[in-house]
C-alpha cells in the first residue's frame, strides 16, 4: 500500500512541476512583452494519510498539487520611444479599452502602445479603442473634462475662433505737447478719401490682425494723437478696421471702420489713469466710459465692459439681422486692452487698475511696446502631446494647443485574480472586484509618462533560477517512480 502511494506522490510532483516549467517557459518567452507581468506558481501539499504508529495516530503526505498561479503586479522600468502617444504608467492604474465591434466590452492594459488611425481614435495595436474624456476650454483658458467616459477621438482640424480681445500697450512720447491736427482724430477720419486718416492727421498708428467667426482676417488699425488740452499728459485714440469689412450698414458712409475712440489720461509718472470717451459734442467727460461709434446711426454710446473688464467695441464682419445691437447674432465683440482695467465697471465715473504690461508716456519715441489678441484662423493637426495627467493636447497649423482629451485610468481591489485574454489584455472577474476609475494621479491610480512603454516585468536571472531548481525537483521526483519501480521488482522477484 505503501510502495504504490509513494508512485501517486511522485506522479503528483511531475504534474505540478511541469505546470511550473510551463509558467518559466512563458515568462521567459514574454521577456520583452510591452507592459507583460510576470506569473508565479505556487504549490501546497495534499490531504495526509493517517496511519498508526508506536506513538499513536500520525500521518502522512500524499504528493504535491498546484496552490495557484498568479500574476505579479510590480511596477516596469520605462523604455523611451519615439512616439508621444506610447504611454506607460507610474503607478497601479490600467488603460481602459472597448472593442468597437461588441458592445460595453471593456479591457484593460499596461500595454500602453497606442496611435492614432484613420478614424481619428487612439486605438492599441489590435484595434481597441482607449477610454477617456473630452476636454473643453473654458473662458479663463483652462480645460476641464465634460461628459462620461468615451472612445478617445482626436480631431484632425482647428476650427476658427473669432478674435474677443485684443492688447495693445505703446509707449506715447511725452515730449510732444501739441496735437498734430487741430480737429479730432473722429473729424479727420473719412472712408470715402483715398487716405483714411492722413499722416498729418495724427502723431502715431499701429494695425495688426483679427479674426472673424469665419477665421478671415482683418487689420485693426489705432491712431494716436495729442489732445488740445492745456495739461500735456493727455492723448486721443481710434480704434479702425477697414471701411471695406465693416457690415454694419452706416448711414453716413464716411464714417465707415470706426469702432472706438477715447482719451487716455496719464500720470506725471507715464502710467495710465483714466481711460474715457468724447460726448458728441466732442467735450471730455471723465464720468462717460469709452464710446463705442454706431454707424447705423452715425452716434457715439457708451461701451460695455467685457468678461476682464475693458471696453468692448461692437464689429460687424457680416450685416446685422435688425439695426444695430450688441445681442445681433451678427455682432463681435472685441475688449480693447491698452493695458488698464476697470475695477467694477458699475460705479461711475469708473476706477482704472494699471496691469503690469501697459501702454506709458515715456520721453521716448512713439513705439508699440506689445500687441495680442486671442483669434484664430483654421488650422489643421500637426502634433500631439501628452502630459503625465494623461492630457492629450493637438498642435495645429495655426498656432492653437487645445488639450482635447484625458485618458481615464482604472485599479482593481485585487489585480492578480484578473482574467488574461492575451494580447496583454486583462479583464473583470468577480474575485478582482470592480474597476475603480478616474483621472491620473488621483486616488494611486498613477501618472502617464509620455514617449514611453513599460517593459516586461520579467527578472531573466530569476527565471533561469526557477529553471535549474525546477529542472531538479522534476529529475527527484522522477527517480521516485524509478527507485519505487526498483522497489516493487524486488517484491516481486522474492518470490522466485
Amino acid at each position: 500500500m505503501g510502495l504504490s502511494s509513494s508512485l501517486y506522490s511522485g506522479v503528483s510532483g511531475l504534474v505540478t512541476l511541469g505546470t511550473s516549467m510551463q509558467v518559466i517557459g512563458d515568462n521567459i518567452a514574454n521577456v520583452n512583452t510591452m507592459g507583460f507581468k510576470g506569473s508565479r506558481a505556487t504549490f501546497q501539499d495534499i490531504l495526509a494519510q493517517s496511519i498508526n504508529t508506536a506513538r499513536g495516530g500520525s500521518q502522512v503526505g500524499r504528493g504535491t498539487q498546484l496552490a495557484d498561479v498568479s500574476s505579479v503586479f510590480e511596477q516596469g522600468s520605462f523604455e523611451s520611444t519615439t512616439s508621444p502617444t506610447d504611454l506607460a504608467i507610474g503607478g497601479q492604474g490600467f488603460f481602459i479599452l472597448s472593442n468597437p465591434k461588441v458592445e460595453n466590452s471593456l479591457y484593460y492594459t499596461r500595454a500602453g502602445q497606442f496611435h492614432v488611425d484613420q478614424y481619428g481614435y487612439l486605438v492599441n495595436p489590435a484595434g481597441l479603442r482607449v477610454q477617456g474624456w473630452d476636454m473643453e476650454t473654458q473662458p479663463d483658458g483652462s480645460a476641464e473634462i465634460v461628459g462620461a467616459i468615451k472612445d478617445i477621438q482626436i480631431s484632425n482640424s482647428s476650427p476658427p475662433v473669432a478674435t474677443d480681445q485684443a492688447t495693445l500697450n505703446v509707449n506715447l512720447d511725452s515730449r510732444l505737447t501739441a496735437p498734430v491736427s487741430t480737429a479730432t482724430l473722429y473729424q479727420d477720419w473719412n472712408s470715402t478719401a483715398g487716405s483714411l486718416q492722413p499722416d498729418v492727421h495724427f502723431e502715431y498708428q499701429t494695425t495688426f490682425n483679427i479674426f472673424d467667426s469665419l477665421g478671415t482676417t482683418h487689420a485693426l488699425t489705432v491712431y494716436f494723437d495729442r489732445t488740445s488740452v492745456a495739461a500735456d499728459r493727455e492723448w486721443e485714440f481710434l480704434v479702425t478696421i477697414d471701411p471695406t469689412d465693416d457690415r454694419s450698414g452706416g448711414v453716413v458712409p464716411a464714417n465707415a471702420g470706426m469702432l472706438m475712440r477715447g482719451v487716455i489720461q496719464f500720470s506725471p509718472q507715464g502710467q495710465i489713469e483714466n481711460i474715457y470717451g468724447y460726448d458728441a459734442a466732442d467735450n471730455p467727460d471723465p464720468a462717460q466710459p469709452v464710446q463705442v461709434y454706431n454707424t447705423a446711426t452715425d452716434t457715439w454710446q457708451a461701451a460695455t465692459y467685457g468678461n476682464h473688464n475693458y471696453p468692448q467695441a461692437v464689429v460687424f464682419f457680416q450685416p446685422p439681422g435688425a439695426g444695430w445691437s450688441t445681442a445681433d447674432p451678427s455682432a463681435q465683440l472685441v475688449e480693447i486692452n491698452l493695458g488698464a482695467h476697470v475695477l467694477d465697471p458699475t460705479v461711475s465715473p469708473p476706477t482704472w487698475a494699471t496691469e503690469a504690461l501697459t501702454t506709458t508716456q515715456y520721453a521716448n519715441r512713439s513705439s508699440t511696446l506689445f500687441y495680442d489678441q486671442n483669434g484664430f484662423a483654421p488650422g489643421f493637426l500637426e502634433s500631439v502631446s501628452v502630459d503625465n495627467e494623461g492630457v492629450i493636447s493637438g498642435r495645429y497649423s495655426n498656432g492653437r494647443i487645445i488639450a482635447l482629451a484625458q485618458t481615464a485610468l482604472a485599479r482593481f481591489n485585487s489585480p492578480t485574480d484578473l482574467a488574461k485574454n492575451g494580447a496583454n489584455l486583462f479583464t473583470q472577474t468577480t474575485a478582482s472586484g470592480s474597476p475603480i476609475t478616474g483621472q491620473p494621479l488621483t486616488n494611486g491610480l498613477g501618472s502617464i509618462a509620455s514617449n514611453a512603454l513599460e517593459q516586461s516585468t520579467v527578472d531573466i536571472g530569476t527565471e533561469f533560477v526557477r529553471l535549474i531548481t525546477t529542472q531538479r525537483a522534476f529529475q527527484a521526483n522522477s527517480r521516485i517512480i524509478t527507485t519505487t519501480d526498483d522497489m516493487l521488482n524486488e517484491l516481486i522477484n522474492m518470490k522466485r
